[in-house]
Order: structure tokens, then sequence, then C-alpha cells
């Protein structure tokens, strides 16, 4: 009889690692934000990091996406044109690459490669 991996995952309620008890692990625990991003009038509803790990991107429901510097905490741009709220967004492993989808109907490319231009293109998403 063949069985799915589902049955063989287990699920804990425990907040501490598996161990010894000493607390020690192999990956540290963040219990206190390191920075906080402000800007949206709506809910966040996605957030990624741009190649280098220095900026980061967020959409929100408020129409926007937003380009933050972490190390500094200010906004870098405000990413708008979507008609609607924002749905997700997602960059480019190695390029300075965001897409952004609405529920518009519409995703958008926005191309930082160029510190000088900031260009977007939309193209037509679902129709629903």
């Amino acid at each position: 009889q063949q069985t799915s991996g589902e049955d063989e995952v287990e699920f804990s309620d425990k907040d501490e690692p598996d161990g010894d008890g000493d607390g020690s692990s192999d990956c540290p625990t963040v219990r206190a934000p390191l920075t906080s991003l402000k800007s949206h009038q709506g809910v966040v509803i996605a957030a990624d990091w741009l190649v280098g790990g220095k900026q980061a991107v967020t959409a929100s429901w408020d129409r926007t996406a937003n380009l933050y510097d972490v190390e500094t905490s200010e906004l870098v741009h405000s990413l708008t044109g979507h008609d609607q709220e924002l749905t997700h967004c997602c960059t480019h492993p190695t390029q300075r690459l965001v897409v952004t989808s609405s529920r518009d109907t519409t995703f958008r490319l926005w191309d930082f490669r160029d510190p000088s231009i900031h260009s977007v293109n939309v193209f037509q998403g679902h129709t629903e």
C-alpha cells in the first residue's frame, strides 16, 4: 500500500525546537523586529527581497507597491498605476525586476536595472 507524503508529516504546537533544552539552535530566533517599514494605507498582502538584500518591495490593498531601502527604512519608490488592490509581488532572483499583480486583471513589470530610468510594462492578465 502506498501512502502520500502528507501522512508522514508530523505537526507540533511547540515553540521551542527539539533538542536537549539548553536553548541552543543552529538557526537564531529574532523575537523583535529589526525595523518597521511604514507608508501603506492598506493591508500589506505580499513582500519580497530585491537581489542584494538591501531593498524590499511590498504590495498592498491600497493599490500601490513600495520599494524600501531596508538599511535606512526609507521609502525609495511608490509604484502606482494599478486600478484595484494588489494581490502579489515578486522579484527576479538576479536582476532588479519586480512584478506586481492586481485585482484589476493586470500585472506590471517594473524595471530598476538602470538607476536613472524606472520603466514599467503593463500586461493584461486574466479576465476575472
